[in-house]
């Protein structure tokens, strides 16, 4: 299965723009971004320390934002789309 990672701002910085992940079997987003996180050493940037997505982050899946409970439920499907975006600041 291949799931598509785009990136934002300081994110692409770390990630890349776009990646393709490749799966075998079920996967949740929560599991895709941290395969993505495995390939770049920098799993602190997307996970606290007790393996939760940080609560700032925002995933979005196919279009539409996911709570933190859905990013660890839901199965992804081939060719689904998920965005990252780091927190929002400025003045």
């Amino acid at each position: 299965m291949r799931i598509t990672v785009r990136s934002f701002a300081r994110f692409r910085e770390i990630f890349g723009e776009e990646k393709t992940i490749e799966t075998n079997g079920a996967a949740s987003p929560k599991t895709v971004l941290s395969a993505l996180c495995e390939e770049n050493g920098c799993r602190e940037t997307l996970f606290a320390t007790d393996g939760t997505l940080h609560p700032h982050i925002t995933v979005i899946l196919n279009g539409r934002r996911l709570s933190e409970g859905e990013a660890e439920e839901i199965s992804l499907t081939d060719g689904d789309a998920l965005v990252i975006y780091p927190p929002v600041s400025g003045g």
